[in-house]
């Protein structure tokens, strides 16, 4: 499948792959298990890129793509009742292949990646949907015996409530995820939340990630968390 024709299709089923994927629910009692939060962590954007869509692998005006295994993010966000949410504002944002961020508080002498967009964002769908097409970001050092796993920053902002933020992993970093401070930092029964396992998906010529967020907080007006 050419690029152009991958784009096209997440674009008109950003569900399929996860459809022809066997995810497990993370369901408990018919309630839908809170995401932990986490850090922000010093790298959110600073200035946005004008090319803000969910392919994280192109940027508009550049003839070559981003450097890395390109992998495709995907999942809902919804209630702890486990109702879908439409219409909330999903950010994601992370390093390149190499490791490093765009961001000027980054002293990582790791190579910035012209191609790659950094920063994402969808608008999630009538089930709550999201999808981004991206790459799996290279781990870094925060010290000379502590190396960050490879990671994704996740903003989740709705109305009348304080925006999620929280990272995801990857299930086969085990020995950076298991030296993690941040990510250690999360309860080990609640670990599996913030974890995607990448499944090679035949039709896309990708690996795929499942990520579910489940937002925690009640409704300050208690209306139906469908938002138009």
């Amino acid at each position: 499948m050419s690029l152009t024709s991958r784009r096209t299709f997440l674009k008109n089923s950003p569900m399929l792959a996860i459809g022809l994927l066997n995810f497990p629910q993370l369901i408990l009692a018919d309630k839908c298990l809170i995401t932990p939060n986490q850090t922000e962590g010093p790298f959110y954007p600073l200035n946005f890129p004008s090319d803000s869509d969910q392919d994280l692998t192109r940027v508009a005006g550049h003839s070559s793509i981003a450097l890395g295994e390109k992998i495709l993010i995907m999942g809902r966000v919804i209630t702890p009742d486990c109702i879908p949410l439409k219409g909330a504002k999903v950010e994601i944002w992370q390093a390149c292949a190499s490791g490093r961020y765009d961001h000027e508080f980054d002293g990582n002498s790791a190579p910035i990646d012209p191609n790659f967009q950094y920063w994402g964002l969808f608008i999630t769908k009538n089930d709550g949907q999201y999808s981004f097409l991206t790459i799996k970001p290279g781990s870094y050092p925060v010290t000379t015996n502590w190396r960050r796993p490879p990671h994704i920053h996740f903003k989740v902002k709705i109305p009348h409530q304080s925006p999620l933020i929280t990272q995801l992993y990857f299930t086969e970093e085990t020995q950076l995820n298991r030296q993690d401070r941040i990510l250690q930092r999360i309860p080990s029964q609640q670990r599996k939340l913030v974890m995607t396992e990448l499944i090679y998906n035949q039709s896309l010529m990708m690996r795929v990630g499942k990520f579910n967020i489940i937002l925690g907080e009640q409704y300050a007006d208690n209306r139906t968390p469908y938002l138009g």
